[in-house]
């Protein structure tokens, strides 16, 4: 009978031999979901998400059985409406539903999660719609011993340029908990995003003047679609708050200079530096808006300045210089300790997702200074089972970060004593580089490897194999 130094030793070479194929070699699960009949109920693996192949994380739970076992991960998301369904076509095992919420975005999560951890312990909080009922959520899963959080939720009430109060509470939940780590998506704004000093324009009414974006351009262009809607939010660098510049936004008719919508709060030393605008369209056309910043009072003081757009496809904007996804990363996404997840493409060579927000960050208090965010990526547009009739491949940032707190419950349950620091670190180190050399705002340290981190972990760790449950122990 082998003894198992000769068993590990066969099973770390079947590891290798699995790791030296390129990911680019692997096959690629794909569905043509056109013309799906929802009342038809398919196989379980044709929804499984391709990103257990390309982050490698099929590997080690098929060679060792690391599935997540001892591990609690818990999501946070908009709902888990539609659980049940996942549940009885094979998609999930048990969930402990804290808070279903509306919608299926986590039970997506929760999905992609459960294809590569398949043995972790799940739980799902429902955001609930405000930053306060989403801080319930965070308590709620790291009271019920939650090992890893998921989110894909940012709030853009929250500072673009220092933290917030959520992110705050982040940090000091993951201070209090040192077995607990915190997984975020990079966001999904890169498209429609500007930041840069205030430049004077010309003026624009009584004691009021446009911000110029760059050589005397003073307005962002637009042309809405049917069914599209602006939703601009701009802030600048006075603290939080206490924001002593006042700055309004102004939605315009290009061809009669009409007044479409404004946010004008007023900012006197005791507000936050803050505006937000939200425009509908009355009718079913096609229109032609433009968007202004305008400035009040005096126009010395220097600012930073950031806005984002939403609800508008990037191609009816006509301006560049409101496409620069540079420090489009804010709020807990920020945070240092907690690992930011940006999204590429599932298919080699695994180029950044369109809509992915790059780094890295600027904070302005209470010290200036850079984040370097994101800190890894993982595949989006992958394989759900679209219960809730949820999108199917699933897209965006929310799709890859779930890819991360899968792996990151498989290999803390193969490495129970490894530290918090070192397993983050250890992911980064081993990740596929894809960008420039080393970390860089767009990538991060690159894709993430499950495989690779195993054996660095294993390297480090020595860990005597455990035949009966599949668990390596210290």
């Amino acid at each position: 009978m082998e003894s198992k130094s000769t068993i590990l030793v066969l099973a770390l070479l079947v590891l290798y031999l699995i790791g030296s194929v390129t990911a680019g070699s692997l096959p690629i699960q794909s569905t043509n979901h056109s013309s799906e009949d929802t009342t038809i109920a398919t196989n379980v693996d044709e929804h499984k998400t391709q990103g257990d192949i390309l982050v490698r994380s099929n590997g080690i739970r098929e060679t060792f059985g690391v599935a997540g076992k001892g591990i609690k991960v818990g999501v946070i998301a908009n709902g888990a409406q539609s659980i049940n369904i996942s549940q009885k076509t094979g998609e999930l095992s048990a969930v402990h539903v804290l808070s279903e919420g509306t919608g299926d975005e986590g039970t997506a999560m929760l999905e992609i999660i459960h294809d590569i951890a398949p043995d972790a312990e799940l739980y799902f909080y429902a955001y609930g719609s405000s930053s306060d009922t989403f801080k319930t959520a965070v308590t709620a899963l790291v009271n019920a011993g939650c090992n890893v959080i998921c989110d894909d939720l940012y709030f853009f009430r929250q500072p673009f340029l220092q933290d917030g109060d959520v992110a705050d509470y982040i940090r000091s939940a993951l201070k209090a908990n040192p077995r607990l780590i915190y997984v975020t998506v990079a966001g999904n704004f890169a498209p429609l995003h500007y930041q840069g000093p205030w430049k004077a324009g010309i003026p624009y009414g009584k004691n009021q003047t446009l911000q110029d974006f760059g050589g005397g351009a003073c307005a962002v262009n637009i042309t809405l679609l049917p069914d599209e809607r602006v939703i601009a939010t701009l802030q600048w660098d006075d603290p939080w708050g206490h924001s002593f510049t006042d700055y309004d936004l102004i939605l315009t008719d290009p061809r009669t200079g009409a007044v479409l919508a404004t946010s004008n709060f007023t900012q006197n030393g005791t507000t936050d530096p803050f505006e937000h605008l939200v425009y509908d369209p009355p009718g079913p056309n096609s229109e032609k808006v433009s968007l202004q910043i305008v400035r009040n009072g005096q126009t010395a003081t220097p600012n930073i300045l950031e806005l984002f757009i939403r609800g508008v496809d990037a191609k009816g904007v006509d301006n560049a210089f409101m496409k620069d996804p540079t420090d489009s990363i804010f709020g807990h996404a920020a945070v240092e300790d907690v690992v930011t997840v940006g999204s590429v493409e599932p298919v080699p060579p695994f180029t950044i997702s369109q809509d992915s927000s790059h780094g890295p960050v600027t904070i302005r208090y209470p010290v200036s200074t850079k984040r370097w965010k994101p800190d890894i990526c993982a595949p989006t547009n992958v394989n759900v089972s679209g219960a809730g009739n949820f999108p199917n491949p699933f897209p965006g940032t929310s799709a890859a970060a779930p890819h991360v707190a899968g792996v990151i419950a498989q290999l803390w349950s193969a490495f129970p004593d490894v530290s918090r620091d070192e397993l983050k670190q250890v992911i980064y180190q081993s990740a596929d580089d894809l960008g420039a050399p080393g970390w860089d705002e767009i990538y991060g340290y690159g894709l993430l490897n499950a495989e690779r981190s195993y054996r660095l972990l294993f390297d480090k760790n020595k860990p005597a194999y455990n035949t009966s449950d599949a668990i390596l122990k210290s």
